[in-house]
């Protein structure tokens, strides 16, 4: 008897493989970056495909099986693309930051941290002002420098370390990061250019 794990997952991206299934990269808090096939999903009748749409956040079973995850069930809890649509600025930076996190994330990584910030990014994106350039620049920095801190790319910065430290977007976090943007935009530029 296999045992059923539940997470809540990102579905990154997704590729067709046979008739009527499909291989999903999930970003998961529980499991960090993981591949699972799904059977039978692009099918009209088939249940799971709202849930495992690209850019949703879902409640997902999994078992796993000797080489790849086997989703039994998702059920969407909220679908980002959907929900940003309309509103480029704020898709885009969000896109923008799961790329990141799918070049530099290893498969079954488990660093919960990943997740974790790509939600508190999502939660701002969807109540912040879209003609706001400035502050959505800043979280997009601020998010960048706490993925490449927490994947070993980035170095200790006393200049940074509150900043890193936190998982708000606040009125104070923002106002932080603008005092020193420009020291920032450089250590990520450096860190970029060797990627």
């Amino acid at each position: 008897m296999y045992k059923i794990y539940t997470t809540e997952g990102l579905i990154i991206e997704s590729r067709i493989f046979g008739e009527s299934n499909k291989i999903y990269f999930i970003l998961t808090r529980d499991f960090g970056l993981i591949k699972a096939t799904a059977q039978g999903v692009c099918k009209t009748e088939s249940k799971q495909k709202f849930g495992l749409q690209t850019l949703s956040f879902s409640k997902i079973s999994l078992v796993k099986g000797k080489e790849i995850w086997k989703i039994t069930s998702a059920i969407s809890l909220e679908n980002v693309f959907s929900n940003l649509k309309g509103e480029k600025n704020k898709l885009n930076v969000f896109i923008r930051i799961v790329s990141l996190i799918r070049k530099l994330l290893l498969e079954e990584e488990k660093e919960p941290i990943f997740f974790d910030v790509v939600k508190s990014l999502y939660k701002f994106l969807k109540t912040e002002n879209a003609n706001n350039k400035d502050k959505l620049s800043s979280a997009e920095l601020l998010t960048v420098m706490k993925i490449l801190h927490t994947s070993g790319y980035l170095g200790e910065n006393k200049n940074f370390g509150d900043l890193l430290d936190t998982n708000d977007f606040s009125d104070e976090t923002m106002n932080n990061i603008k005092r020193i943007k420009r020291e920032m935009l450089k250590e990520v530029n450096l860190v970029m250019q060797e990627l």
